[in-house]
């Protein structure tokens, strides 16, 4: 179960919002997530909030002002490869659709434990049926 967070500077468009979610969640598909695994979320952050270099590293062109932050939670132990592949069909994604330029783009990859619980509800009510 993939969380995406999208920080984004402030002003993004809900329907901009709406195309960079859709991109995700197929890349997202592309790497061998159900089409129902959509947990996204955008912060938005003021001008002086999200502050990066213009060219790191060794970029020939800087970045715009659309510069976003993604990150990705995800079960520890997944192959590389899924990761590669959400970065990389994502960014062919938001180039098509919104116009995006690759350095543009930070993702952030972070590993949770697949053992720690993620829905209490579901855990509860499989309790409630486990003790009847």
């Amino acid at each position: 179960m993939p969380f995406v967070t999208f920080t984004v500077r402030r002003g993004l468009s809900t329907a901009d919002k709406s195309l960079l979610s859709e991109a995700m969640l197929e890349a997202q598909m592309a790497a061998g997530f159900h089409r129902d695994d959509l947990f996204h979320r955008f912060l938005e952050v003021d001008e002086g909030d999200l502050r990066v270099d213009s060219r790191f590293p060794d970029y020939t062109t800087d970045r715009t002002d659309r510069f976003m932050v993604v990150e990705v939670i995800i079960s520890k132990g997944r192959p590389t490869e899924i990761a590669a592949t959400i970065a990389e069909e994502a960014v062919r994604l938001f180039g098509e659709r919104l116009h995006l330029a690759p350095q543009d783009v930070l993702f952030i990859f972070q590993e949770v434990e697949p053992s720690l619980p993620r829905f209490p509800a579901e855990s509860t009510s499989r309790k409630v049926i486990a003790d009847a």
